[in-house]
């Protein structure tokens, strides 16, 4: 082979060598090293295949809650009430509570939730995201995206971290877009994979969050052309009555059939209303499997990423897991280390990161130790080291 092609064809691999390294490789940021190296190597090994990805939205994609921020920005409006015939009325801690009892909405919630994880449940907090999503009835899905944006406020709370402070809404942590997670779903988009978010907040709310906000940062960063569809954002919904026909629709048909409703078009969405009547599968619990065979596969998704044992049910079913371990919740961490031995087979990936004091992804001991001033969560650090399913996290 003469010496000038031989050297042409030999550029020619390392540049696309290059090409290929930089499609795949994750922003370092504060993933922890051996996950962002076991990342990068399914991504790369897998791409253009058309593989499913399913992702957990509230302290997943994001740091914190967006379902609940919204609903306490929507109750400080007093813009919900409770009613006899949706909220019974109930006793916890030795006091009576419902609509003749509880003036305050948020309180009622809370109380109903506590209850309900006072039990001894697989799936406690399943009615609570239930009602979150019928409390609203009467409201358009345009006036929970007005209060999305509210309680959003443009990611505000992105400089928690930096300034040490917890940015809230009576006492409810706004959320912010994870860096790392915005770059991973940018990172699968490209490389050909086909990206779903499966939420138990109100799909209005997520839908906005992922069609307006991140694929927003997604594109900046990777092209126009990428995205992730209004129709792969699911979430807890109920009828929507027309105004225009009085008839009742489902998020799910609307989504695939009204182009200005799927845009979210504010105009468009002025048109209905929310009843209190749910829509199923539920997307709580071993809901969200049931959404995947639904609306994504009946088979095993490639990756699904998730954060709580509300997630448990669709992490085992996926081929490979990405768990985003916050480090204040010793308890859920117990129950994961229990999920992991059971599971279906398949690779475990676990992220820790903090989402109250100096929230974010942390890479290493270290850098907990740099944030907060202290050795501060060594026991689940170390619960979860000695169960061998958190690597690399000490050596940096």
């Amino acid at each position: 082979m003469p010496a000038k092609i031989y050297i042409t064809l030999l550029l020619c691999f390392f540049t696309i060598n290059i090409y290929a390294d930089k499609a795949v490789s994750l922003e370092p940021h504060s993933w922890c090293p051996v996950v962002k190296e076991q990342l990068e190597k399914l991504i790369a090994d897998n791409a253009h295949k058309n593989k499913k990805v399913v992702f957990d939205f509230d302290n997943t994609m994001i740091c914190r809650d967006i379902g609940e921020a919204m609903f306490v920005t929507m109750a400080m409006d007093q813009k919900l009430q409770l009613h006899r015939d949706l909220h019974p009325s109930f006793v916890f801690a030795g006091k009576k509570h419902g609509a003749a009892y509880t003036k305050d909405i948020v309180t009622y919630y809370e109380n109903y939730l506590a209850m309900s994880k006072d039990m001894d449940d697989e799936t406690p907090y399943a009615n609570g995201y239930a009602w979150l999503a019928q409390v609203m009835r009467g409201i358009s899905p345009g006036e929970v995206v007005t209060y999305t944006q509210k309680a959003f406020a443009g990611n505000i709370a992105r400089h928690d971290q930096e300034k040490n402070t917890q940015t809230t809404i009576r006492g409810y942590r706004r959320p912010f877009f994870y860096p790392e997670m915005v770059d991973l779903a940018g990172r699968l988009l490209y490389n050909g994979y086909d990206v779903y978010v499966i939420s138990a907040s109100n799909i209005w709310t997520v839908r906005w969050m992922v069609t307006k906000k991140l694929n927003k940062r997604i594109q900046k960063k990777f092209g126009k052309h990428l995205g992730i569809a209004a129709d792969h954002v699911i979430g807890v919904s109920v009828l929507l009555k027309d105004r225009r026909d009085n008839k009742l629709y489902k998020d799910a048909y609307l989504v695939k059939n009204n182009n200005a409703y799927a845009a979210m078009n504010a105009e468009e969405l002025e048109n209905y209303t929310l009843t209190p009547e749910i829509t199923y599968p539920l997307t709580g619990y071993f809901g969200k499997v049931a959404n995947i065979f639904k609306y994504v596969s009946q088979r095993r998704p490639f990756l699904v990423c998730g954060d709580s044992p509300n997630d448990f049910p669709m992490l085992n079913w996926g081929q490979n897991r990405l768990f985003i371990t916050r480090l204040e919740k010793i308890d859920y961490q117990k129950k994961l280390v229990e999920q992991i031995n059971k599971s279906l087979p398949g690779k475990w990936l676990l992220q820790p990161t903090l989402y109250k004091k100096s929230p974010g992804f942390v890479s290493s001991r270290r850098e907990i130790e740099l944030r907060l001033k202290g050795n501060r969560y060594k026991r689940v650090v170390d619960l979860l080291e000695k169960s061998q399913y958190l690597r690399g996290f000490s050596k940096k």
